[in-house]
């Protein structure tokens, strides 16, 4: 009897698990990201250890144009600060925040058909923002990013699902000021879960 109930429910539960995939779906979702890190800054004059938070919130809103194709707009705040905790050589105790805005498009496609449980998708996405530093200068920059990801998408219902990607990243980002600016460009692997909306437009 167990194994009677245990079949039923996967049935049951293979035959509501196929998201919407269909031209004119509107696609909602977004994922979250939390970085606490240090940093050991060594050279042949003086040492630092410098402390790293950063919280990251990327809404994302599209409109599948054609059968398994989506495109959209993605959006991203980050919260960053980096406190100085200790120093031999040089000036301890400095700290640093800054809010990061970013929007752009992005397009992606599912390869498999939209009748299984699961999906595979390749993701592509271009942002460009502002890095508004909250001290009293009131320092400001640019920000761009870019990525592309690929990875499967597991459906709870017609409507839910839960995406795992891995990709690779790019971001530079600015700062403005005769005093301490910066251009910096950093690259390399990165992983994102997020849950996504299927809704059917009516």
């Amino acid at each position: 009897m167990k194994k009677i109930t245990l079949i039923v429910i996967l049935i049951t539960f293979y035959s509501i698990a196929k998201c919407q995939l269909d031209q004119g779906t509107w696609l909602a979702g977004g994922s979250a990201t939390f970085n606490k890190y240090r940093e050991y800054y060594t050279t042949p004059t003086f040492t630092l250890i410098n402390k790293y938070t950063e919280f990251t919130l990327y809404p994302a809103v599209g409109y599948f144009f054609a059968e398994k194709f989506a495109g959209g707009i993605r959006g991203g705040v980050t919260y960053f600060k980096e406190h100085n905790i200790a120093a031999t050589g040089g000036v301890s105790g400095g700290s640093t925040q800054s809010i990061q805005y970013s929007a752009g498009p992005f397009a992606r496609y599912y390869f498999l058909n939209p009748d299984k449980v699961y999906n595979i998708l390749a993701d592509v996405c271009y942002q460009f923002g502002s890095n508004r530093y909250l001290g009293a200068l009131h320092d400001q920059g640019k920000l761009n990013t870019f990525s592309i990801l690929a990875g499967p998408e597991f459906y709870f219902n017609t409507a839910v699902g839960i995406e795992v990607l891995l990709g690779y990243f790019e971001k530079t980002k600015s700062k403005n000021s005769p005093l301490n600016g910066f251009n910096s460009d950093s690259k390399g692997l990165e992983a994102s879960i997020s849950f996504q909306f299927h809704l059917l437009n009516n």
